[in-house]
């Protein structure tokens, strides 16, 4: 397939890059930023500069391609808006059969400190991310005809030298004790990058449509896994961070980080998704060392 991936620079952009690159399709690569162009190259994709907000820029592009995976992301709802449009927009002027996968996150889903899956309502999202509830309706409306669209849900992203995880490796370094926000008690569902790539990856490949939410079923306690990522610093000591506190400095994402939430990914091991790698705990140690050595 000719697939377009959006912030194909990014953190999970790279990841997904390369797992479509490996399978043999002929990826292009928005990147917003002109340093980015070699990395995006690199990957084995063909690069493309375009800044969020302004993806109408990129709708013959779009309209040429056979898919297109949209990672880029930057919480301005109205950037998002205008990149959901540009696709939707693409995919109609395509005229052919079209695959859109558009990335929200488990956030959405609000408060689960039971498990739930990918029919859960998403009547109480963390207000940091209530504008994705709609845009995900949008991109879903489209599916139909020669149009299949998926929302991929990722949970709480770690590997590499980017992700949710990797502050506490930073503050486990500089102050002793990595730092959550919340009492420690609440939950995150946690998934790999390279296998949250090769999720989208199947998705794309076996044209699967609707809500799909990427964890590893492997939920953890914050508190466990904050003194894993201090000790895999050689460390140990970890502090919690009231979410008072944190709200002045992080806003509303200090109230998404405090959640506690157990996701399972049912329809996402019906396309086959098997995740390879064991969850943040037992993976801290080669985290750390992944993150150490790719943080520059």
């Amino acid at each position: 397939m000719k697939v377009v991936v959006t912030g194909a620079s990014g953190y999970l952009g790279r990841a997904v890059v390369a797992a479509l690159v490996r399978a043999g399709h002929e990826v292009t690569g928005q990147h917003h930023a002109k340093g980015s162009e070699a990395e995006v190259l690199r990957l084995g994709a063909r690069p493309v500069r375009a800044e969020l907000g302004h993806f109408s820029e990129l709708l013959p592009l779009f309209a040429q391609a056979d898919a297109v995976v949209h990672t880029a992301a930057d919480y301005q709802p109205a950037h998002d808006r205008e990149a959901v449009d540009a696709l939707l927009f693409g995919a109609r002027k395509a005229g052919r059969p079209y695959a859109i996968l558009y990335t929200s996150g488990v956030w959405v889903l609000g408060e689960q400190p039971n498990a739930v899956a990918e029919d859960a309502p998403t009547d109480h999202p963390a207000s940091a991310v209530a504008w994705r509830v709609g845009h995900e309706r949008l991109v879903l409306g489209a599916n139909g005809g020669k149009v299949t669209a998926a929302v991929v849900r990722p949970g709480m992203v770690f590997g590499g030298r980017g992700g949710m995880f990797a502050p506490w490796f930073e503050s486990a370094l500089t102050e002793g004790a990595a730092a959550f926000v919340g009492s420690g008690r609440q939950h995150w569902s946690s998934v790999h990058r390279e296998d949250l790539a090769e999720l989208y990856r199947l998705v794309l490949e076996r044209r699967a449509a609707g809500i799909l939410h990427g964890v590893d079923g492997r939920p953890g306690r914050v508190e466990d896994s904050a003194r894993a990522a201090s000790l895999a610093a050689g460390k140990g000591g970890v502090r919690a961070i009231p979410v008072e506190e944190a709200r002045k400095t992080l806003g509303p994402l200090a109230d998404a980080l405090s959640m506690d939430q157990v996701v399972a990914s049912g329809r996402s091991r019906e396309v086959g998704w098997a995740p390879r790698h064991q969850g943040f705990g037992p993976e801290a140690p080669e985290s750390f060392r992944d993150w150490r050595a790719l943080r520059g």
